[in-house]
This record gives C-alpha cells, sequence and structure tokens, in this order.
C-alpha cells in the first residue's frame, strides 16, 4: 500500500472510531468538535498551541496523546500544501482545567527519539481598546454606537472619571466573542474609515488579562474593588470591610479609585465579597471582583516599558534628585526621546507639536500626515498618579485679517501639590499661541503645562540640595621685583654684512617691563 493511502486509512480509522469530522480549509485540518457535543463552544481559556512537531507526525498520533489528559473538543492541525503539517496545531479542550492539565503533562514531551514537542496556553485576545471617546457618554451609549458599525461585541468596559463619576475617561475596553471577530472590529474602525460622534477613535489590541489556573485562583485572598470616590480614605474602606467580616481584613491599598483588599483566610474574603457587592460607599457603588496574582518582575518590566518607573526605585528622594540634576547638567535630555515626557506616561507617541515657547514648532494641517501628540494624556496620567485635581481646559476662537480662524487654548492646574509643593496651589491659565484648529490649541496648552511642571521639578532639585561650599581663597598678588631688561627686537641685522656686528654696540634700554600682572 502506498504512504499516501495508508495515511488516509489510518485517517478514517480514526474518524470511525471517535465519530469526529475531519475537515481541511484554508491550510488548516479541522478535527472536532464531537458528535454528541451540544450547547456552545468551550468558554476562552481551553486552548493550548503545540510547536516544535515532526512534519510526518498527523492526527492519528496526535489525538491520543493528547486525549490523556482530557476530553478533545476540536484539533486544528495546520498544513502545508506538500501535504506535510507546518509544525504547530491548537488544541481546544472543553474544560479551562484539562488545558491548564496538558500544559502541566505534555510540555517538552519526546514524540519522538530526541524530538520534544512544546505545549503552552494560546492567547486568544478577543479585546479591543478603543480611545477618544466623549467623556460625556454612557456605556449603553458607547455599546449601541459601535453595534451599528461592527458585530459580535459581548460587553463594553467603561471606567468613570477618578474625579467626576458623570464623566468616562475618554476610553473603554470591547470584549467579543472570538478573537477573529475583534480582528474583524479592529480593521472595520480604522482611524480616517470611520467617525463615530464626528472623532476619529484610536483603535488597538489590549493587553490580554493575564490567564491564572483555577486551582491558583481558588487560593487567592486579595479582592480588587473599584469605583470608590478619590476622597474615601484606605480607613474608610478597611472599617467597611472589616464591620462585614469580623474584623478579619489584613491591610488595604487604595491607588486612585480602586483598592486591593488583603484578608487573613480566603472565606472572609468569599463574605466580604458577598455581602458587599455592589455596595454604596461614600455615595459610590462598589464593584468587587477577584485579584489576579502576577509575576512581580514581569509586572515591574511592563512598567518600566510603559513609562511609569521614570526614577530608579532603589534610590531614595535625595539620591534621585541629584542624579536627575546631573543628567539636568549634562544635558542628557536633549538626546532623549520627545515622548519621554513626565512621570506615568499614559502611552509613548511622537510628538508633531513642539512647545508653546518653540518658535519652530509645526502647525497642525488637515493633511493626511496630521499627527496627534500624546502631552494630554501625559498630563492627565501625571494628575492621576499624584493624585491632583485633573486639569481644566478652555478654549477661544477668533478672526484674523485673513478670515482664518485662530485658536487660543487655556489650561489650569487646579490643584498640584505633593511631591512637587508641600503647599498645594492653583497653577494657571496657562495660554498657547495661536494655533490653527482647536486641536492643535488642546496640545499646546497641555505641552505647556508640562514645560510648567519641569520648571517646578527644577526649583524643587535645587531647594533639595545642600548649598555649596564656600568659594577658595585667591592666591595673593605680589609686584614683580625684577628689573627691565635690555631688548633687541629694535635692533636691525644686516644679512648681507655681519661683520658689523663684531664691535660692541651700544645697549638700548627698555622701558616696557617684560611682566605684567593681569
Amino acid at each position: 500500500m502506498e504512504p499516501g493511502n495508508s495515511m488516509t486509512r489510518k485517517l478514517l480509522d480514526l474518524m470511525q472510531e471517535t465519530g469526529y469530522p475531519l475537515v481541511q480549509h484554508n491550510g488548516q485540518r479541522r478535527f472536532g468538535p464531537p458528535p454528541d457535543w451540544t450547547g456552545p463552544a468551550p468558554q476562552k481559556g481551553c486552548e493550548v498551541f503545540i510547536g516544535k512537531l515532526p512534519r510526518e507526525i498527523f492526527e492519528d498520533e496526535l489525538v491520543p496523546i493528547f486525549s490523556r489528559v482530557g476530553k478533545v473538543y476540536e484539533m486544528r492541525l495546520m498544513m502545508d500544501f506538500s501535504g506535510s503539517n507546518r509544525g504547530y496545531a491548537f488544541v481546544t479542550y472543553t474544560t479551562k482545567s484539562e488545558a491548564y492539565r496538558a500544559v502541566k503533562e505534555l510540555n517538552g514531551y519526546e514524540i519522538r527519539p530526541r524530538r520534544h514537542i512544546g505545549v503552552v496556553k494560546s492567547v486568544d485576545n478577543c479585546r479591543l481598546f478603543v480611545g477618544n471617546i466623549p467623556k460625556t457618554k454612557s456605556k449603553e451609549e458607547v455599546l449601541e454606537e459601535l453595534s451599528k458599525r461592527v458585530a459580535g461585541i459581548v460587553d463594553v468596559i467603561l471606567y468613570k472619571n477618578c474625579y467626576d463619576k458623570r464623566l468616562n475617561r475618554g476610553f473603554a475596553f470591547v470584549e467579543f466573542t472570538s478573537h477573529r471577530a475583534a480582528a474583524m472590529a479592529r480593521r472595520a474602525l480604522v482611524p480616517g474609515c470611520v467617525k463615530i460622534w464626528d472623532q476619529e477613535v484610536m483603535v488597538d489590541w489590549a493587553e490580554p488579562e493575564p490567564d491564572i489556573d483555577d486551582e491558583q485562583m481558588r487560593k487567592v485572598k486579595v479582592l480588587y474593588v473599584r469605583n470608590f470616590q478619590i476622597k474615601t480614605t484606605p480607613e474608610t474602606i478597611q472599617a467597611v470591610f472589616e464591620a462585614a467580616v469580623n474584623n478579619q481584613v489584613e491591610r488595604v491599598k487604595k491607588i486612585f479609585d480602586y483598592a486591593f483588599i488583603h484578608f487573613y483566610q480566603r472565606e472572609h474574603a468569599e463574605m466580604a465579597m458577598k455581602k458587599l457587592q455592589n455596595a454604596e460607599i461614600d455615595g459610590s457603588v462598589v464593584e468587587i471582583r477577584w485579584a489576579k496574582p502576577v509575576v512581580r518582575e514581569i509586572y515591574r518590566i511592563q512598567k518600566m516599558n510603559r513609562g511609569n518607573a521614570k526614577f530608579n526605585n532603589s534610590f531614595n528622594l535625595s539620591q534621585t534628585l541629584l542624579l536627575y540634576k546631573q543628567q539636568l547638567e549634562k544635558k542628557e535630555f536633549i538626546n532623549s526621546a520627545k515622548d519621554d515626557e513626565g512621570i506615568g506616561s499614559a502611552g509613548a507617541g511622537e510628538s508633531s507639536c513642539g512647545s508653546p515657547s518653540d518658535g519652530n514648532s509645526p502647525v497642525y494641517t488637515n493633511g493626511s500626515k496630521e499627527h496627534y501628540s500624546m502631552a494630554p494624556a501625559k498630563l492627565d496620567s501625571m494628575c492621576k498618579r499624584y493624585m491632583w485635581a485633573p486639569p481644566v481646559y478652555s478654549y477661544q476662537k477668533y478672526t484674523d485679517a485673513t478670515s482664518t480662524e485662530i485658536w487660543v487654548g487655556r489650561v489650569e492646574l487646579p490643584h498640584v501639590g505633593a511631591p512637587l509643593l508641600n503647599i498645594p496651589r492653583h497653577l494657571g491659565p496657562l495660554a498657547t499661541r495661536p494655533c490653527m484648529s482647536m486641536q492643535q490649541a488642546h496640545v499646546e496648552a497641555a505641552e505647556y503645562a508640562l514645560q510648567v511642571i519641569k520648571m517646578l521639578k527644577a526649583d524643587l532639585i535645587q531647594q533639595s540640595l545642600p548649598p555649596p561650599p564656600p568659594p577658595a581663597p585667591l592666591p595673593p598678588v605680589y609686584p614683580t621685583i625684577m628689573s627691565p631688561m635690555p631688548s633687541c627686537l629694535n635692533i636691525s641685522y644686516d644679512y648681507l654684512n655681519p661683520s658689523i656686528y663684531t664691535q660692541r654696540q651700544p645697549i638700548m634700554p627698555v622701558t616696557m617691563p617684560l611682566w605684567r600682572n593681569v
């Protein structure tokens, strides 16, 4: 029997034995789902990725191996035009626990002599980040507007503003039914192709949430609680939760409008979630979820990559300020990226708009090369990190002599305090130069505020450094004690008749001293 016929017979035997269908389409061969399966497909997190497969291995060998750890819902083997596999496949199990078991037991499995396969969890991202949403829109309005343009939306996650619960934060996370639906929506919402509420939204893949093993999640004793008021203190939160679980709260860490609440025992956390879910604390309804553990080293690297670790954590404040002063003196900031502005940058992006004091700053146009600076996002992020009041923008439009619309932006920082100022104070209004659009005025106002904050940093550095030592005394100045010396600079020399110099010539005194004190 020929090899091709032999393989066909093996696959037919596998289909007859299991009852699973086997269909090849678009470069992959799908085995499954089970003939007795009813209801929706398995939930997200049930899929594993298989790599380093030998090219001559197919479903007749793979299915029995991966069926040892759980029931296979579907196997997708990537195929080449030559008839061999492409070295990798995807297996979907019926439960998440079976997928975790496959990773644990089959990663590194020796499928051929000295040939080990790799098995890891598959990242099936179904979530998009949608930015530049009007801050006055509600979750229902965002869902309705996006549903008119894309399909497959499961949920819209819209966070409220920390300081004004009537507003959102200007962005949302949109969950879709599948990765394919999210990819199609991302393609449909490309900026320049569609506008929502007369604005071009920013769309990109959201960072997938860490997928934690169910067994590990059952050991978590920390709750994540969000939607607090900024004014709500950690002491108030701890008192409310301790009253619900009979003083079994270990500690509370509050950050902006959310907090992590640590309990001594798992059952106390479960009790607090049951009693206080959707409870009202300080006039705000809170939401409670289980906190997901993270690897601290990876989390630190992620924060540094996002620009949230501006200062070296190994230094104290004085050492950090001294290091920062040295960097300013060396003018290292000249060679740094333009997007490295301030602490806690919300995003890194090119700024095509210089500071208001820069006379060479380009002007915004309506051309296809228009870019938007991230300065407003950076300023908002800085205010949130230090728990300052958010910036307040205002605009004024007028027409110049050529009938061109000119915009002037103003920004105010109502409450700037620690770590820059010991006594909080109001900054502004800071007015921009004339701009060609309201968007440019908005950006330049934010960049102007960032420049003012940098000046405050420099003042803080100067105040924190010790006074310079007194200058060393200057060496004493002594008058010259040498008498005038003769010079022969004014004596001519006859190169043709040097004999005239054999006789002694009279010495001509020089009135100008040779040494002079400056």
